[in-house]
């Protein structure tokens, strides 16, 4: 196992996260004894912005009923659940982490959603699929932690279909400076790989993707909506200093050390 494979395991593989998510909605007054996709987005958006960011990259992204998606890098599931909820896709979900995999499994079945969920455990440079097998790749914040992106936009390009569409969000390397750390994706530099905003678009060219958006937040990646009413945030899944990682995000976006990317790339056909 790499050094950075290893930090990257380490940073999210938290145990008991199952119990630790119900523990904080019971806390806030929810019935855990049925859980919803509603209240489980309530925990379960470990990005910046939330679910607010989720629905306007859902929205960007022009997902439709009936959509096989592959959701790279699920986390915990809070996408997958959220696009096969509200939209009716069918939704393939990979994770490097082997906690947060089982417990995405875990709270599809509990909110109604292991059918329409299959989740396993993987790395997005090697993707266990076929080829042109999805309509759309869904990756939000996740290739912060992913080297060689390059390899991992040519796996993205050979699963989809022609036509499909590659929507991710991204906080890429700014003009002022280093971020500050801890940070949410990686307590120090050594498992951080962001790169330029130009770097990102050139491997995406490379590998043979079309552009069809690209937006920059430079307030960071989602972190410019504000999360809705009622959202208890990433804590429970992600750690007690996430605060202290959020506000170091902030503060890197505002001094222009990070810019926040969402990007829509298309397969051409």
């Amino acid at each position: 196992m790499t050094d950075a494979r290893s930090s990257i395991l380490g940073h999210y593989g938290f145990n008991d996260l199952v119990d630790r998510i119900m523990h904080t909605l019971a806390a806030a007054g929810y019935d855990t004894a049925k859980p919803t996709v509603e209240m489980l987005n309530l925990v379960d958006q470990l990005h910046g912005g939330g679910l607010n960011a989720t629905k306007a990259q859902a929205e960007l992204a022009g997902v439709a009923k009936d959509m096989q998606v592959l959701d790279a890098g699920c986390g915990i599931g809070g996408s997958s659940r959220y696009l096969a909820h509200t939209y009716g896709c069918r939704v393939e979900a990979i994770d490097l982490t082997p906690q947060y995999v089982e417990t995405a499994k875990r709270l599809n079945e509990l909110c109604g959603l292991g059918g329409r969920i299959a989740v396993r455990e993987g790395s997005v440079m090697n993707l266990p699929y076929a080829d042109q097998n999805f309509d759309l790749v869904w990756c939000q914040n996740v290739t912060m932690n992913v080297e060689d992106k390059r390899r991992m936009f040519s796996e993205v390009y050979r699963v989809l279909v022609s036509g499909g569409r590659f929507m991710f969000s991204h906080m890429a390397q700014g003009p002022g400076g280093e971020p500050y750390y801890p940070l949410p994706w990686a307590r120090e530099p050594s498992y951080s790989f962001i790169g330029t905003p130009e770097e990102i678009l050139n491997w995406l060219d490379e590998v043979g993707f079309k552009i069809i958006e690209n937006r920059i937040e430079t307030t960071g990646s989602g972190s410019a909506r504000q999360r809705g009413p009622g959202d208890l945030g990433p804590a429970a899944a992600m750690g007690a200093d996430m605060p202290e990682r959020q506000a170091n995000a902030a503060r890197s976006a505002k001094e222009g050390r990070l810019i926040g990317m969402l990007v829509v790339a298309e397969h051409p056909a």
